[in-house]
């Protein structure tokens, strides 16, 4: 079987629709009025307003008054929580919806981009479980000496996150906080520690944000100051980082940490974090317990301690999941209005369109949406049939590279003629990633022509002139007409009419036969002409038109 294939890929320029582009702060109220669409594009006459999701998963968030134009908030809009279910982008939550417009005279395509601005709603939060705040270190430790310090999570976004640690306390400018790699706060010693002038510290860490209302958390931080004698275990480093793809086998050794004890004491260790790692407590060695998944969780940050007589140290474990291609792209196609989706049992969508659609008329919109990492995402469209040339072409016309979405628009570039051509089968929507391998999707479509009623009723006779002799017997047949109509169902139901007023002849309008009701007497007839004639003409006028909507006719005669 042979398939022409259309390339329109990712070389396509994009046939933008105009963004519109709105930024909302987070837990307005229901029925909040974003904007008037109605005024703020001019639109006059009266028109119907409609919006659809590009996510799915973003549906019932906004709704629009189909009759102004007025988009307003349909549901309390959590940041956070859209993050958590993956309606938005947790750095960049934004919605993306498609609007459109129908007025008298066309129908009118825009892209509406909702930036939910995140509210500083929450503070800096300290996992109050975990013994980090309770800090050893020897007296003998160098300046600029380092340790880990708990970290604070905040949920909100940018300037409304954790910004930035101080310690406060009685001699608290013994040490300084560093926070600038990692996301994590690391004490500083900066001067020499004795342990008969202070044995210990109690201190407060503070985290703070820097939303225009600051909010901020504090934790006690129990500083012990040990002997230069004193055994303490040593990380050889405080942090380690790690890339581990996504299908990793679980069982996998992905890292081994290693703390070195001053008397070459056993040293145990183990996870402090809840993650899909475990550690063995004697070696160091951290291992995959777990499926991951890149869609669900790009990365994670464990704390580890290391202990030998109940004294322990941390160090900081930072783990990038890399993605792999095991997504298959989401393809969903949406038709208007006015045209007809329908799916079949064999997985085959049928379109069903009238066969006067106007050329650069819109038939359909497809949506592609790919849960993996833009590398392995990005996708695009194909179209493939074994019919060529099809009727319609596709344009890319919106793509958000961010949410790996892609909107095609299929377009009417051809006049159609249901009775030259009804059908177009085995037409295939196929939208492929860009990763390695490439995985493709497939939506096997058939675009139906619906008939309108554009044929006039053909009479099709053997004559039009008949010989009839006088004295026929009641009910005579002359002739059986036949008519044409090139449409069909009730716009190629035909009936015939005779439009004179007479006795003599009638015609059945259903199967157009002609017959005389009575006996023709020439002597009657020619005596009504006033004439002495020996052949009579009778003309009869028939119409024959079709029941479609509105009704074609033709007339004729005998």
């Amino acid at each position: 079987m042979l398939f022409i294939i259309i390339f329109l890929n990712i070389f396509l320029p994009v046939f933008s629709h105009e963004i519109l582009k709105y930024t909302i702060e987070e837990k307005l109220p229901i029925n909040t009025l974003i904007t008037d669409l109605s005024k703020e594009l001019n639109i006059k006459s009266n028109g119907f307003y409609q919006i659809y999701e590009l996510l799915s998963l973003n549906k019932n968030l906004f709704t629009i008054n189909n009759q102004t134009g007025h988009l307003i908030i349909k549901s309390i809009l959590d940041r956070e929580q859209m993050c958590l279910k993956r309606q938005c982008s947790c750095n960049s939550c934004e919605v993306i919806l498609q609007l459109s417009i129908k007025t008298k005279d066309k129908i009118i395509y825009k892209i509406i981009e909702i930036k939910i601005k995140d509210r500083n709603d929450h503070s800096p939060n300290f996992d109050k479980q975990s013994m980090i705040h309770v800090i050893h270190i020897k007296e003998n430790v160098p300046l600029g000496y380092r340790i880990i310090l708990p970290s604070a999570s905040d949920p909100d976004e940018g300037f409304n996150s954790v910004q930035s640690y101080r310690l406060d306390g009685p001699n608290s400018d013994d040490f300084d906080v560093d926070f600038s790699s990692y996301d994590i706060p690391y004490l500083i010693v900066r001067s020499s520690l004795d342990r008969q002038r202070l044995s210990s510290y109690s201190l407060i860490l503070t985290a703070s944000d820097y939303g225009e209302q600051p909010r901020s958390n504090s934790i006690q931080l129990d500083i012990h100051i040990l002997n230069i004698n004193d055994s303490i275990p040593t990380f050889v480093q405080s942090i380690y980082s790690i890339d581990i793809r996504e299908d990793t086998i679980i069982g996998t050794t992905i890292l081994k940490v290693e703390a070195i004890s001053d008397n070459n004491e056993k040293i145990f260790y183990e996870l402090l974090t809840e993650s899909p790692f475990i550690i063995d407590r004697l070696t160091g060695q951290i291992q995959l317990s777990k499926t991951l998944d890149y869609e669900r969780e790009k990365s994670y940050r464990l704390i580890v301690k290391a202990y030998e007589n109940f004294i322990p140290t941390y160090a900081s474990i930072f783990i990038r999941v890399i993605d792999i291609n095991d997504n298959l792209v989401l393809m969903q196609i949406k038709v208007e209005d006015n045209i007809t989706l329908k799916q079949k049992q064999n997985d085959k969508n049928v379109i069903f369109i009238q066969e006067n659609t106007l050329v650069g008329t819109t038939i359909a919109h497809v949506i592609l949406n790919d849960l993996d990492s833009f590398a392995n995402g990005n996708p695009y469209l194909q179209l493939r049939t074994t019919e060529p040339p099809l009727p319609f072409i596709y344009k890319l016309i919106y793509q958000n590279n961010f949410q790996n979405i892609k909107l095609y628009s299929l377009i009417l570039n051809q006049n159609l003629d249901r009775e030259s051509k009804s059908t177009y089968n085995n037409i295939q929507l196929i939208a492929y990633d860009s990763g390695t391998p490439t995985l493709h999707t497939q939506l096997n479509l058939i675009l139906n022509i619906t008939d309108i009623n554009d044929c006039i009723p053909k009479i099709i006779t053997n004559s039009t002139i008949y010989n009839i002799y006088e004295n026929n017997p009641n009910g005579y047949i002359i002739d059986k007409l036949n008519a044409y109509d090139c449409d069909i169902e009730q716009n190629g139901e035909i009936e015939y009419h005779l439009l004179n007023k007479t006795d003599l002849l009638i015609i059945n309008s259903k199967t157009g036969q002609l017959s005389l009701n009575q006996s023709i007497d020439f002597e009657i007839l020619n005596k009504f002409q006033q004439k002495n004639l020996t052949t009579i003409d009778l003309e009869y006028h028939i119409e024959v038109y079709d029941h479609g909507q509105p009704s074609l006719s033709k007339k004729s005669f005998i």
